[in-house]
């Protein structure tokens, strides 16, 4: 059995070379550990996303087809516009924003946005609704008169 004096004798005999190669194959190690717990992360990560892309077809936001290329096989230009008019239903109101509000305390954009989407899934069931987003709802909150604060996370908050 080799004692500590023993190792530290070995090691100043050892060649440069030598202990070149313990660092590289230790860094190896390393990296090895690394990779395998990278690789476990990206496993579960995948689960996630296929549990999420589950939940939004089941919800019905979801088709299960991925987007490819427009019909004609081009790509659209940065330059093109979409089309005009106003992307947030109509009956989705600062009224509602404000109900919402009332209901929740206090949320930020995307929960209100959430909370309404829920809603009006609840309501009509089975047809597919352009869901209302958090652009939507940030304009809509400034008009029902919400105020406004900035949460510990560093997110815009807002209360009626």
């Amino acid at each position: 059995m080799t004692t500590a004096e023993d190792a530290a004798a070995m090691s100043e005999r050892a060649s440069p070379l030598v202990n070149a190669a313990q660092k590289l194959v230790n860094r190896i190690e390393t990296l090895v550990d690394e990779v395998a717990r990278l690789r476990a992360d990206n496993a579960a990560l995948r689960r996630e996303v296929q549990e999420a892309v589950a939940l939004f077809d089941a919800a019905g936001i979801g088709d299960g087809t991925r987007p490819s290329r427009l019909p004609s096989g081009r790509r659209p230009s940065r330059r093109t516009r979409g089309p005009k008019g106003r992307a947030t239903p109509p009956e989705v109101t600062s009224d509602v924003v404000r109900a919402v509000l009332v209901k929740l305390g206090e949320a930020t954009a995307a929960e209100v946005a959430a909370e309404i989407n829920r809603a009006r899934a609840a309501a009509t069931p089975g047809v597919r609704m352009t869901p209302v987003g958090g652009r939507a709802v940030r304009f809509l909150a400034e008009r029902a008169g919400a105020t406004t604060s900035v949460g510990v996370d560093g997110q815009r908050r807002y209360r009626a």
